[in-house]
């Protein structure tokens, strides 16, 4: 089940959200290398492969129309990693879906150099009316889709990401399964938003059960 925002955003329970009219998936927070991060500071996880840490854009490209997918920043945990960088464009090609590039986020340190090989787009990008961008240093009114935050909320007892939905505002889940959230709650610019949550496969409008409902007139008006 998913949900359709802002006539042109489908919201797609595999924290991924796709602009309709471009055929332009948009992702978030990827954070290649997370794992490998971890070990490198003492701690006994295992590592993932790339492969799996793109099981759900696998899922949604078998379910959804899109052709290009564009990352709103942190598709790295520490810096870019040519060798991540290879396996995860090898992974998109299998997929059949054209790299539309990266707006870098504050763990992207050294995309710089990358920039004769991938897109890389600073200051944001457009789709259709949106400006796509990682969203660590947002100070305009524009249409803006942005990551960076990996929202969650609390519904009957458990932690869920969530996409938050404004009038001028979509923010993404962190697509990384690791991400650890940011509770909607704690932060007044996000509390204000719509909290579409994804619980197992669906994406479901809900009220979080750690804070007040808000004001049913300024929910519709976010619509």
């Amino acid at each position: 089940m998913f949900v359709r925002v802002h006539s042109d955003w489908l919201l797609a329970p595999y924290r991924l959200a796709v602009h309709e009219p471009t055929a332009t998936a948009v992702i978030a927070d990827v954070h290649l290398g997370y794992c490998e991060a971890r070990q490198q500071s003492g701690d006994a996880i295992p590592l993932r492969t790339v492969a799996s840490q793109l099981a759900p854009l696998r899922r949604a490209k078998s379910r959804f129309r899109f052709e290009r997918l564009l990352v709103a920043g942190d598709l790295f945990e520490r810096s870019v990693r040519t060798d991540l960088l290879d396996v995860f464009l090898a992974e998109l090609a299998v997929l059949g879906i054209a790299f539309a590039g990266l707006v870098p986020g504050n763990h992207d340190r050294g995309w710089e150099t990358f920039q004769e090989r991938i897109p890389v787009f600073a200051d944001g990008v457009q789709v259709g009316p949106w400006r796509v961008v990682h969203g660590d240093n947002v100070c305009n009114t524009d249409a803006l889709v942005l990551g960076h935050w990996h929202p969650v909320v609390t519904h009957q007892n458990r932690r869920r990401p969530c996409y938050l939905v404004g009038p001028h505002r979509l923010v993404l889940p962190a697509f990384s399964a690791d991400a650890a959230g940011v509770s909607v709650p704690r932060h007044p610019a996000l509390r204000v938003l719509r909290r579409l949550a994804i619980i197992g496969n669906a994406v479901v409008e809900v009220q979080s059960s750690d804070f007040p409902r808000v004001p049913r007139s300024s929910v519709a008006a976010q619509r």
